[in-house]
């Protein structure tokens, strides 16, 4: 009996113990849950004036893509077939067939698409670098530092540039400009001088893009990119379905290609923008001739 009461309050002291031990784990795991609360959600000057920016630079961003299409469309007519070979070559995984001469607006969303693939490879990245590390650990500064580098570049002109290069206003800029411009010629094959116009508008497509990136990392946590994939089930609250005009007795079924990437913002979302296929007996081959871009 006394060895067994020796037990019992060595047991009693125990568990008196664990119980101390994890009312400090308890509140231990309520602080970290504060702090963790602050790291998720970091208030960064005028957060709504942020998004705002934000979702107008996307807009501009997709616009300044398509006058980039547009321009290089143009320019195949002059260069050749061998950058239309190249984006017939490109658009096969996507059972796409294109023509110039019939149907010159399907050729420019596709480049589009096409385009918008490469110029936004790496959004998720820091500095648009695979595997590089963040330079200012601190979230609040890293949102001021980024916010700064956009409100500097975002009024930066095709006469600027012309004048004292991309380099003088941003290292990091100037290197996403080679860096993507490296990468469209060598997707396109496209081994002539640019002329004036068509470098004028990849100005235009690089810096609103590097833009939109800028101010995704000027929140805390960043706005994510989100991309679909060809024959992915088609979602209206994720997805706008391009050909949705000039389809309307028809339902879109699943993504045959994504033309610009979508973003998360908060509770809301930014759609990305399709093609699709059809829930109809029409051929889809058929059909591509109704298809042009949105007007927005």
């Amino acid at each position: 009996m006394v060895e067994l009461e020796k037990k019992l309050n060595k047991l009693e002291i125990y568990c008196h113990n664990l119980k101390s031990g994890l009312e400090v784990c308890s509140n231990n795991v309520m602080t970290n849950k504060s702090s963790l609360s602050l790291v998720q959600r970091v208030k960064f000057g005028e957060e709504d004036k942020v998004i705002e920016h934000f979702l107008v630079m996307v807009s501009e961003a997709r616009s300044s893509v398509r006058i980039l299409s547009r321009s290089m469309t143009l320019q195949l007519r002059q260069i050749g077939s061998k950058v239309y070979d190249r984006i017939a070559l490109l658009l096969q995984p996507y059972e796409i067939k294109i023509s110039i001469s019939r149907n010159p607006r399907g050729l420019l969303v596709y480049l589009e698409a096409l385009l918008n693939k490469a110029f936004y490879d790496d959004f998720e990245s820091i500095g648009y670098q695979k595997s590089s590390c963040n330079q200012i650990l601190n979230p609040i500064d890293r949102c001021e530092s980024n916010f700064g580098l956009y409100n500097r570049l975002k009024d930066l002109t095709w006469e600027e540039v012309l004048s004292k290069g991309t380099r003088f206003y941003s290292e990091e800029f100037s290197k996403f400009c080679d860096r993507k411009m490296s990468e469209i010629v060598a997707m396109l094959g496209w081994n002539r001088a640019w002329p004036e116009p068509l470098l004028q508008a990849f100005f235009g497509a690089s810096k609103a893009v590097w833009l939109v990136h800028l101010l995704a990392n000027s929140l805390h946590p960043t706005l994510p990119i989100f991309r679909v994939d060809k024959e992915m089930k088609f979602d209206s609250i994720y997805m706008e379905d391009m050909g949705a005009d000039k389809a309307k007795k028809l339902v879109p079924n699943m993504v045959r290609i994504m033309v610009t990437p979508g973003f998360y913002v908060y509770d809301n979302v930014v759609k990305c923008k399709v093609l699709c296929r059809y829930n109809n007996n029409i051929g889809i081959n058929n059909y591509e001739g109704l298809i042009t871009p949105s007007p927005t």
